[in-house]
């Protein structure tokens, strides 16, 4: 498993920038850019055709045992690649909101969330869960709404931990000082078949 960050401003200088389309599609493009790189860096040559499962997760028509994963906030893409099933999410701090956790956290984890008297805390806390949870999902490829109340995430001295998952996957997180960013990433034991 590897992954790569890249910030908008080394897509605009590798690849330009179309104006006429909408910033998020102007980073989509960009990600899709910068994975086809990373496919020929590696010496890897095949056609980099991409299609989607009913329940939305990316796989590349022609080589289905490399695997990779997208993700981006406003100014950072993040991929990872694998040959093992992998999700991948970054985010920027984000504020704790009540009514979301209440919607698509498991119950220990909207508990876990209110105990925390600290604003900031909870904020770290939520955004940390929500990467952790995102990663996991999008390894699965069951997407949010299928499945994001079915397992919760606890962390012990910063280690994450899944439960009642499914399917088994190593999980870790990062934090990027430098900008800010959250990262975690899911990585299943072994491929499926």
């Amino acid at each position: 498993m590897e992954f790569f960050i890249y910030h908008i401003d080394k897509a605009k200088e590798c690849f330009g920038e179309d104006l006429s389309i909408s910033h998020p599609k102007q980073i989509s493009i960009w990600a899709k850019q910068f994975l086809i790189n990373i496919i020929k860096q590696k010496g890897l040559t095949f056609n980099a055709a991409i299609e989607c499962t009913i329940e939305g997760k990316p796989f590349f028509s022609f080589n289905p045992n490399f695997h990779f994963s997208i993700s981006h906030t406003k100014e950072f893409i993040a991929i990872a690649i694998s040959d093992k099933e992998i999700g991948i999410d970054i985010e920027q701090e984000r504020k704790y909101k009540k009514e979301l956790v209440e919607r698509f956290f498991h119950p220990k984890e909207s508990e876990y969330l209110n105990s925390l008297s600290n604003p900031k805390e909870q904020n770290q806390a939520f955004t940390k869960i929500w990467t952790l949870k995102e990663s996991y999902v999008k390894c699965t490829g069951k997407g949010i709404s299928n499945m994001f109340q079915a397992f919760y995430i606890t962390i012990h001295d910063n280690e994450p931990q899944i439960h009642n998952n499914e399917t088994p996957v190593k999980i870790q997180f990062l934090f990027d000082k430098e900008n800010q960013l959250y990262i975690s990433i899911s990585e299943q034991y072994s491929s499926i078949k």
